[in-house]
Parts: C-alpha cells; structure tokens; sequence
C-alpha cells in the first residue's frame, strides 16, 4: 500500500476517470464471459472464489451485471458477491477498494436525467454498490479525510440529479435509486472524517429530492431516507437548529397544504406526505435507540413536536 502522502485523492480519481471514460465503460459494459448458469452457481455456492481468480477481477467482470434487467444477476450475484468479498471476507486491498469505488462512481454518471430507461438499473446499483465501500470504510478505514469528502460531494451530486425514482417493478426489480443512494449516504453521515455540517447538508439534499418529486413513495424509500437523515442528526456536530428549521419548514408546508380544507393540490400532497414519512421514520428510529446521543435526543424531541402539529 503506497505511503499516506501519496495517495491519489478521489476528487482526482474522478477526473481521470472521466478523461479515460470511453475505454472505462468499454469494458465496464462489455458482456459478461461466463453464461448465466455459472454466475448463479457462484452464488448460489457462497461465492467461493475459483481456484486462481481474485475478488477484484471477478468484481470487474461482474459489473455489466449492474445493468442487466434480469434482478437475479444484480442484486442475487453482482451486489450480494461485491457485499460478500469487501464486507465480510475483506478480500479487497485499499487500491482494490479505491479501483471498484471509481468503476462504480463513473456509472452514476451514464445516462443522468434520463427517467423511464433502463440506464436506471447501472447507476442505482452502482450506488448501492458504494454504500458498501462506505460501510467497509468504517469498519476498516482506507480513505483519508479528502477522499471521504470528495465521496459525500459526488453521491450528493448524484442524488440530486438523478430523475427515475421508480421503486420496484414485478418484472425486472428493484431499480430503487433513492433507497439505494440514501444507503450510501447513512454509511458516509457516521464518518468521523466528515466534520461539522454534515447533517445540514444531508438535511438539504432529502428535502431537495422530496420537493423535485410528484409522488408518494411506496416502496421504502422515505424510510431510508430517514435512516441516513438519522446517521446525520445524532452526531456529535449536528446542529440542533438547522433540524429545527427543517422540521418547522415541513410543519408549515402541511398546513398550507390543507388550508383549502378539500381542495389540495395533488403534487403538493405527495411532497408534504412523503416529508412527514421520513419524519415519522426517522423519529422512530431515534426513539427505539439502545444508547442515545445527546443530539439525537434532541432531534427526537423536535420531531415530535414538529409532528404534532401535521396531524
């Protein structure tokens, strides 16, 4: 592992990945060799790795997987096996992790502001992908301070422009993009390496993404948005009153909406609906802590109130 001081940082493993981007995707989004029999035997094996094969090759090899509308290659194979091998086995090396975390971040970038497409699949899965290199860096740090803020700028940048929000289909799957994406995000608000504004800007980006959104979510995602929002606000540098002005921002909201008794307009609806899900969540989950932070308890308690007043 190269010295500390000679770190790329990730902000300049982003820029080359866009300056080498054509032969990147070349690669990444060539067809998998193997049939899709074998990849189901791997997992369906434990993902014990073939005699002579490296976690990090099978991984690249893995990553069209991201992108196929079949939901058993990318969720059963390539994100179960990209858990398995970085979380549990940790068979990844810092410069292996630092490789796949610029495969998978150059993939939220391909087709951005599309909606309705199967693009949808690569670039949610690749941010569900990196909420496991966020996790792995917890439990094991390999990115300095620059790198870790660097990976909170890119995932906030891809939150916000990211326009399919389509949760679940019967056919082909999760695509989950804003479950996926706030997953990434509650790894990265429990970061010590991220100082004092964290849960301010993660504040900002859920309330961004509830307003640029016409419906009401129906398949988890205002939960997990809540969970990242709940990494945010029980840190130690949360700033109470920022939660404060949130919470009165949505308080208000929810009666405006309904101050034509009847008559409220449809989309307003979704967006209050979907704020006061996330505040109900992300209070419940402050409220069933084993060992709460000072913090947090004082978030709880601005919910709550914040709660009572959009019954």
């Amino acid at each position: 592992m190269p010295a500390k001081s000679r770190r790329v940082p990730l902000r300049l493993v982003c820029a080359l990945t866009l300056v080498v981007a054509v032969p990147v995707l070349a690669w990444a989004q060539g067809p998998p060799a193997r049939e899709r029999a074998e990849w189901m035997a791997l997992a369906n094996g434990g993902f014990v790795l073939p005699a002579g094969q490296r976690a990090i090759d099978v991984i690249r090899e893995m990553n069209a997987l991201l992108a196929s509308p079949d939901p058993a290659l990318r969720d059963e194979v390539a994100y179960s096996a990209a858990e398995r091998w970085i979380l549990r086995d940790r068979a990844l090396s810092p410069d292996e992790l630092r490789a796949v975390m610029a495969m998978w971040t150059a993939s939220l970038a391909g087709g951005l502001g599309e909606s309705g497409t199967d693009g949808v699949f690569r670039r949610s899965f690749s941010a569900l992908c990196l909420s496991v290199v966020a996790a792995a860096d917890l439990s094991a740090p390999f990115l300095d301070a620059d790198e870790t803020r660097a990976f909170l700028d890119r995932m906030l940048d891809y939150f916000a422009r990211e326009r399919d929000t389509r949760g679940f289909d019967s056919t082909r799957g999760w695509m989950h993009s804003v479950a996926h994406t706030s997953d990434v995000l509650k790894f990265l608000a429990r970061n010590p390496k991220l100082g004092a504004g964290t849960d301010t800007r993660l504040l900002g980006a859920v309330g961004a993404k509830l307003e640029a959104t016409d419906h009401v979510f129906q398949w988890g995602e205002n939960d997990r948005m809540a969970l990242a929002l709940h990494s945010a606000v029980r840190r130690a540098d949360a700033d109470g009153a920022a939660l404060e002005a949130w919470s009165a921002q949505w308080a208000e909201a929810h009666r405006v909406l309904w101050a034509a008794g009847p008559h409220v307009d449809a989309r307003r609806f979704a967006v209050v609906e979907n704020a006061k899900q996330v505040m109900r969540s992300l209070h419940a989950a402050l409220s069933m802590e084993a060992s709460p932070t000072p913090a947090g308890e004082s978030a709880r308690k601005v919910l709550l109130a914040a709660l009572a007043k959009m019954r």
